[in-house]
């Protein structure tokens, strides 16, 4: 096992110095300075496990090149970057760390919702440029309590953001046609299930929590969006191509919702000149929802553990794409 290599898409794998130790008692550590999908396939070719950042792509063009691989782990929970059919076409199990963040992305999450109802973001830029104002109507908010949530995806986070909300007397509405409910009911959440239109249509903030997948790709598009009331705003800290943002933008502009809170983008990094960036009803963060001390440690400990399972033969907590782990000689 100590002749083994792991390599790491990017820098943003951000071990920290015990797992760095960890894994290098198994085998050497390379991290690639970046992660161009030619660069990967060149580098891989000799590793024993692939770590993914949320940035890096790693298509079917990289898993062949990686002719010695045995695990891919993704150093996060989203897995949409990686191609998993391809790895499972190749016996290779691909691994995630489904657990580390949920409660902080939830934080985060509520953190843009009263970031908006009480119009954060302008009356700080305002209070900034100006020094002390009285108050008008531009920065006055809304109240949380009493208001409708509705929560698309109630999975670990979802279900993490509803407990948030709860705590502040709102109302729940939720989402997810894949969820088992039962796990949602032994949580004690009294919540309502409706199907996407009618959520869309009942709620003062949509919160966006669900899986980036085919059938997810764009799921707010511009019908969707002019179902919502005009006095209403929209979260994501998911995944930006679940959003049609050009249908958002459009949106924004003319008044089908009240703003947005955002997280995350059909296209990151984001360009400093994206509209986006210069609407005053909209919150921004630079998909950081994971990141706080804590999280970040928890992270690290979750893949490097998945790492270390994979080079040992053992299973990871939680392989993703349906391959069985392949032990190590």
């Amino acid at each position: 096992m100590n002749d083994s290599l792991i390599l790491c898409s990017d820098a943003e794998c951000r071990f920290v110095d015990a797992d760095v130790q960890r894994l290098r008692t198994a085998g050497s550590l390379d991290v690639s300075p970046t992660y161009a999908v030619d660069e990967l396939a060149r580098r891989v070719r000799e590793a024993d496990i692939l770590v993914a950042s949320c940035f890096a792509k790693i298509p079917e063009s990289v898993i062949a090149a990686g002719a010695r691989l045995r695990g891919i782990v993704k150093y996060g929970v989203g897995v949409d970057n990686i191609d998993l059919a391809a790895a499972a076409a190749r016996g290779i199990p691909v691994a995630n760390c489904p657990e580390y963040g949920s409660g902080t992305v939830a934080d985060l999450a509520f953190a843009l919702l009263i970031a908006l109802a009480r119009k954060l973001s302008l009356i700080d830029a305002q209070f900034r440029r100006h020094g002390w104002f009285w108050p008008d109507e531009q920065f006055c908010g809304v109240d949380l309590e009493g208001k409708t949530i509705g929560l698309i995806g109630m999975g670990r986070i979802g279900r993490k953001m509803a407990r948030r909300a709860a705590g502040f007397d709102m109302t729940l509405l939720a989402c997810d046609p894949y969820v088992d409910r039962t796990v949602v009911e032994r949580e004690g959440l009294a919540l309502q299930w409706l199907q996407l239109d009618e959520l869309l249509a009942a709620s003062d903030f949509v919160s966006v929590h669900c899986v980036l997948t085919p059938e997810t790709q764009r799921l707010l598009g511009e019908r969707e969006l002019r179902l919502m009331r005009p006095t209403a705003y929209l979260i994501d800290v998911s995944r930006g191509a679940i959003i049609d943002e050009p249908a958002l933008l459009r949106g924004l502009n003319e008044g089908w919702l009240a703003g947005a809170g955002l997280d995350v983008f059909a296209d990151e990094p984001l360009a400093a000149n994206h509209p986006l960036l210069g609407m005053p009803n909209v919150v921004v963060t630079p998909h950081l929802a994971w990141y706080t001390a804590e999280a970040a440690a928890r992270q690290s400990h979750q893949a490097a553990d998945a790492v270390l399972d994979l080079l040992a033969g053992r299973g990871p907590r939680s392989v993703v794409n349906g391959v069985a782990e392949r032990v190590a000689k």
